[in-house]
């Protein structure tokens, strides 16, 4: 897995490969230190996945999505999850966790109201 991140008024992140096992906790690790520091700043954050180069994603990539969009939720920000494929957007509205989620159609979208 490789993460490309960019921080403007919100957070880009942009996922390549699969948020699995191992390739999970890196990712946590990596979110739990930048949430953190939006901590700090004492703003509402927004986070925003692009996934259109993610195949699959694991129960502990699961876990962490879910972790990282109650934290940005409890500090007034949400989390948006942008080019999903199919399997991982059928998965996400099969375990009713579609709700924790935005899912705009294009980062122009997403960003409306934050800059």
């Amino acid at each position: 897995m490789q993460i490309n991140i960019q921080t403007k008024n919100f957070t880009l992140l942009e996922i390549q490969g699969n948020i699995i096992g191992q390739d999970a906790l890196v990712l946590k690790t990596m979110l739990d230190e930048h949430i953190q520091t939006l901590e700090k700043q004492d703003v509402k954050p927004m986070l925003v996945f692009n996934m259109a180069d993610t195949q699959t994603i694991d129960s502990a990539g699961l876990g962490v999505m879910i972790t990282t969009s109650t934290q940005i939720r409890q500090m007034g920000g949400r989390v948006v999850l942008l080019n999903l494929n199919r399997s991982i957007r059928r998965m996400l509205i099969r375990t009713n966790l579609s709700s924790l989620f935005d899912f705009p159609k294009n980062l122009e979208e997403a960003i409306i109201g934050t800059l």
